[in-house]
């Protein structure tokens, strides 16, 4: 799937705009002035981080939603990253990702299990 969405951004002939969750969540003054500047927006207001979970309608799918905080102890640590994803999971995404589209998003496909 992750390689069939990549692909089909690549296929497309208008110009896009990517910005990755993770670039936003630890960088995001940096990236929406840079996002603004690209698409000929003036960065104008000062820029706010929004503490609480965008996702708090008390939807249930929603339920345990992370808040700026509790995000980027989760995704800020090298160590999570492998969080969740068995051996077979590892190994599957080494060998099936592509390598090039991961490259060209910045991503590298996890190491395989020792």
């Amino acid at each position: 799937v992750w390689n069939k969405w990549y692909e089909e951004y690549e296929e497309q002939t208008f110009p896009m705009l990517h910005t990755r969750f993770e670039d936003l969540l630890f960088h995001g003054e940096e990236v929406t002035k840079l996002a603004c500047d690209c698409v000929g927006g003036v960065f104008a207001r000062k820029f706010q981080y929004i503490e609480g979970s965008a996702k708090e309608n008390g939807m249930p799918i929603h339920e345990g939603a992370n808040g700026l905080v509790n995000a980027m102890v989760q995704y800020g640590n090298p160590r999570n990253r492998l969080n969740g994803m068995t051996d077979r999971d590892r190994r599957y995404a080494s060998e099936s990702l592509n390598g090039e589209l991961m490259s060209k998003f910045g991503y590298s496909a996890p190491p395989l299990p020792t």
